[in-house]
């Protein structure tokens, strides 16, 4: 992670922290809590307890880090803050209460380390900000209508080999590029934003209009895969219940008879959304890509590869009497389009072995 992106990253949970005030509402709690155990027979300690728990479980539950994308999640475990905010602070702090319902002693101490060690990560992110900002480091900030897609390539992919990696990197221009001419008629070169080492990531920037294309095709394929591990895992309960195998054979056939489909439903769709400006016979060359690439991006994120979009936010505008021209009526759009499918992306967890082979080749597409 370079030190832009942990500058704007330090910022923001910065903020959130003092948002929620996670440090005082956790020191209130505390006292509450120190004196039930002094003074169990005054209920009015154990009605402040609460009511101090409440407030600061209402306040993480609204907490945008919940939906940060994997490659901000993987800063926040570089950064070893990654349950210190959010719905995964208030599953620790209720999971403390709930094992120690009698040992109300042993739940303050547990308490206490938490809140010494929030303390402290507040305290650093404190002096990493000022830090950053007295020597000049800049923010990695969107400029506006600027996209950015992210893919995060796993390590044991490429087995830390430099050659894979880069060959990995032409692989996914040819998947990607192809979307660009689909959204916006020309084929550009892919522009590099940024690069992460600690884990393999590229960041490369985009028009809202050809990212909004590349978010659908992203979403809709994240969203076939959570099927297929649904199916998976229902497999799995299965056979845990000793169901002969000969009877499972039907789950298998099922789940493979719904990928291709699904991804031939998928390019016709964006075709016929974005490729309106396509002459038919390019049309024709255009779909093949674009169903060559989607089979792709589906072999990858189901090899553990994390694809994440951010886009700059629409700045609001005072009213005003002249009226948007076409092209930025579509920006808006596409932007809008981004934000929708970037939250649903960002929630993927891939566990388990591989549940997708699709064929990569176009001459295996064709056998």
């Amino acid at each position: 992670m370079n030190t832009t992106k942990i500058h704007i990253i330090a910022r923001d949970l910065l903020a959130e922290l003092k948002r929620v005030g996670t440090v005082s509402l956790l020191q209130q709690a505390m006292q509450a809590l120190q004196q039930h155990i002094s003074q169990p027979q005054q209920p009015n300690h154990q009605q402040q307890l609460s009511s101090h728990l409440t407030n600061l479980y209402n306040r993480l539950e609204a907490s945008p880090i919940d939906d940060y994308s994997p490659a901000w999640r993987d800063a926040m475990v570089e950064l070893g803050v990654n349950e210190e905010f959010g719905s995964k602070l208030e599953t620790k702090i209720k999971e403390i209460f709930e094992r120690n319902q009698i040992t109300l002693q042993t739940a303050l101490e547990e308490l206490t380390k938490i809140h010494k060690k929030i303390s402290d990560t507040e305290s650093n992110l404190t002096g990493l900000v000022n830090g950053l900002e007295y020597f000049g480091v800049g923010e990695d900030i969107l400029t506006e209508n600027e996209c950015e897609v992210g893919v995060i390539v796993p390590r044991s992919y490429v087995h830390d080999n430099m050659k894979a990696f880069g060959a990995e990197l032409v692989e996914l221009e040819k998947t990607l590029l192809v979307f660009s001419e689909l959204a916006t008629g020309q084929r550009e070169p892919l522009r590099i934003r940024q690069i992460s080492s600690s884990e393999l990531s590229v960041f490369l920037q985009y028009l809202p209009e050809v990212g909004a294309c590349v978010a659908i095709a992203v979403e809709r394929i994240v969203a076939l895969y959570k099927q297929l591990l649904e199916i998976k895992k229902l497999k799995k309960e299965l056979v845990a219940q000793k169901v002969p195998e000969d009877q499972l054979t039907g789950i298998d056939t099922h789940a493979a008879s719904i990928v291709s489909p699904a991804l031939d439903k998928l390019a016709t769709e964006l075709l016929e959304k974005y490729g309106s400006h396509l002459d038919q016979s390019r049309k024709n060359e255009v779909s093949i890509e674009v169903r060559h690439s989607l089979n792709k991006l589906a072999n990858r994120i189901d090899r553990g590869f994390n694809i994440e979009l951010r886009v700059s936010p629409i700045e609001e505008e005072e009213a005003s009497d002249e009226e948007e021209t076409a092209e930025e009526d579509a920006t808006k759009e596409a932007i809008k389009q981004i934000i929708k499918s970037g939250s649903k992306i960002n929630h993927l967890e891939q566990t388990g072995e591989p549940v997708l082979f699709l064929p990569e080749k176009e001459e295996d597409t064709e056998k």
